[in-house]
């Protein structure tokens, strides 16, 4: 009957219920406001037992929680203050060899469980004074649930979660979690516990403790390099446990964020699957795993595992996010990882990015379609892409309809910084002879220049008169602008005022004056289109041709060009944020 109540105060630790118990004539000093003995006396009746080398009787045990049986952390700061945490660790070294079916041992741990209810700093204070001590005790009653010393009638399953959720207390202390991580008993300890049947609970709060030991950096690197650890983790991620795919996805997370350790995971064997089948699951599992993912991919010997991993499959996950996801943070890291893939400098890497059937498209997509940090880490990536993809590469005609997209969208939605990189691949482009002809053969291109030259960025403007100046430095792309605009006119038949109803000289019809802005604009152009021309006949026939050749792109010539590229569930139209934190 009394293991029985034991047993209810291990299963509802945190929560105060009612709890009636026989009194005990071993205590005669007790707290007048709710009858519980005092501290001091429960100090000195747990002295004399272990100087006589003897337990608490189950009445004596009884009294003992409930008198610990309290939510008040200023209590339980006393208690320990008191020494009373000493007096139970001293009693737990007395009892644990000698008990062979696990009733007192189970006793003790629900009252470090309450003692341990304590402020952090007082938890401190115990580790410091009996902790190291402590800790070795606490794994052997671990192996006493494990190896089927505690008869099942003392509940060995919330014995041992009780004894791994006070180690984890410990792991939870950040001057501790070093030592804690530096401890092979204690680490080989976490990974029986895992493996083991015996109790979901304890295995939940296993892997917490090593979540919790991740957020050190040299303890990331330990548990990466640790023999077991991470084999344990894919093969716990088997189990249909929620809470277990939870945790296992927060500490892998939380590894992750270590450089050192990117490549050390991603070359283990079935990590990625791991990671694959959590990135294609639900919930805070697959926001955690599109965050493993963006830490590995930033360093450069883990790329091609990533991009390599069952012929792409990561990477379609990864698009899919990023591209449709309504979960702003999970498609920002989908978004942020393929980002860093996107830095590569290795060219299989690149080749296989390029190579994907989704990856051009989906970055195109997110940069022309979404808004915020996913736009952001897909404008970077398509700024990265231009750099290393030219003709005749099968991907680039693909890569320039998506510059051309992207020039198209909205400007203005993410600040300066979209123009800007988005003009800048637009240069990284033009630098490249072999992409000259591809470009000026494309009228969209163009008539994108057009459009980043009049936005409200300087240095997207520049850039776009660079571009300008670099295809018209090819003879052959100079002939081909001019018969460009040339035609454009006459299918136009577009008289010399400009299209808002300028005329060539800057004035609005009625005589009122421009504001100097456009003003600025209409002179810039004027002076893109004398780069055309190096001798140009008709200065005012000039200033026509460039404004009408380079005009912004009408929209209904926009939507045409990208429905071709899929449906609109896919954000091409022109509407349109990675490492846990401490856990809890």
């Amino acid at each position: 009957m009394a293991s029985l109540k034991r047993m209810s105060k291990i299963g509802s630790i945190c929560t105060c219920t009612d709890y009636s118990i026989l009194d005990s004539g071993s205590f005669t000093h007790r707290n007048k406001e709710d009858g519980t003995v005092h501290v001091k006396e429960l100090i000195h009746v747990i002295k004399d037992a272990v100087r006589d080398g003897n337990g608490l009787s189950n009445d004596e045990y009884d009294e003992l929680l409930k008198s610990l049986y309290h939510q008040d952390i200023e209590r339980h700061n006393q208690e320990v203050k008191t020494g009373l945490a000493k007096a139970l660790f001293k009693l737990l070294e007395v009892v644990l060899p000698n008990d062979e079916t696990g009733e007192q041992v189970g006793y003790l741990v629900t009252a470090f469980a309450l003692v341990f209810q304590c402020s952090n700093q007082y938890k401190l204070f115990c580790y410091n004074s009996i902790g190291r001590q402590l800790i070795p005790l606490l794994l052997q009653t671990c192996d006493m649930c494990i190896f089927g010393k505690v008869v099942r009638e003392h509940s060995p399953e919330l014995i041992l979660a009780t004894v791994t959720k006070i180690l984890g207390m410990f792991c939870k202390l950040s001057d501790t979690r070093k030592l804690m991580a530096g401890d092979d008993d204690f680490l080989d300890s976490l990974v029986d516990i895992i493996d083991c049947k015996i109790s979901p609970d304890a295995r939940v709060y296993a892997i917490w403790a090593v979540s919790i030991l991740a957020l050190d950096d040299e303890s990331r690197l330990t548990l990466a390099t640790h023999p077991d650890i991470i084999d344990t983790l894919i093969e716990a991620a088997k189990v249909k446990h929620e809470m277990t795919r939870k945790e296992i996805s927060a500490a892998i997370l939380n590894i992750s964020a270590m450089t050192g350790a990117h490549t050390l995971l991603a070359e283990r064997p079935g990590f990625l699957g791991l990671v694959h089948r959590l990135l294609t699951g639900s919930g805070d599992p697959q926001v955690r795993a599109a965050g493993t993912v963006r830490n590995i991919a930033s360093s450069e010997g883990a790329r091609s595992f990533l991009v390599d991993h069952d012929g792409g499959a990561l990477l379609a996950a990864l698009c899919a996010l990023m591209r449709g996801s309504r979960n702003e943070t999970l498609a920002a890291r989908a978004a942020g990882a393929v980002k860093n893939l996107s830095a590569s400098a290795r060219p299989d890497v690149r080749a296989a990015l390029l190579a994907h059937p989704e990856f051009l498209g989906s970055v195109g997509a997110a940069a022309a379609g979404r808004t915020g940090n996913v736009r952001n880490y897909a404008t970077v990536a398509l700024a990265n892409l231009a750099e290393c993809c030219h003709h005749p590469d099968g991907a680039h005609p693909q890569l320039l309809e998506i510059l051309v997209a992207a020039a198209a969208a909205s400007l203005d939605d993410d600040g300066d910084e979209y123009a800007r990189r988005i003009s800048g691949a637009y240069l990284a482009q033009a630098s490249r002879p072999e992409n000259v002809m591809p470009m000026v053969r494309n009228k969209g291109i163009v008539e994108g220049m057009s459009r980043l030259s009049s936005c409200g960025e300087a240095e997207a403007r520049t850039n776009a008169t660079r571009t300008l100046e670099k295809l018209a430095s090819n003879p052959e792309a100079k002939a081909q602008l001019l018969a460009t605009s040339t035609n454009s006119e006459r299918a136009r038949g577009t008289p010399r005022q400009h299209h808002d109803g300028a005329t060539p000289h800057g004035r609005v019809r009625g005589g009122a004056a421009l504001p100097e802005r456009k003003m600025s604009i209409q002179r810039a152009r004027a002076g893109r289109v004398r780069a055309l021309q190096a001798t140009p006949r008709h200065p005012r026939r000039t200033d026509r041709r460039s404004t009408i050749a380079l005009r912004p792109a009408p929209s209904l010539y926009i939507m045409l060009h990208t429905s071709t590229n899929g449906p609109r569930k896919c954000y091409i139209p022109v509407h349109g944020p990675s490492m846990i934190g401490p856990r809890p």
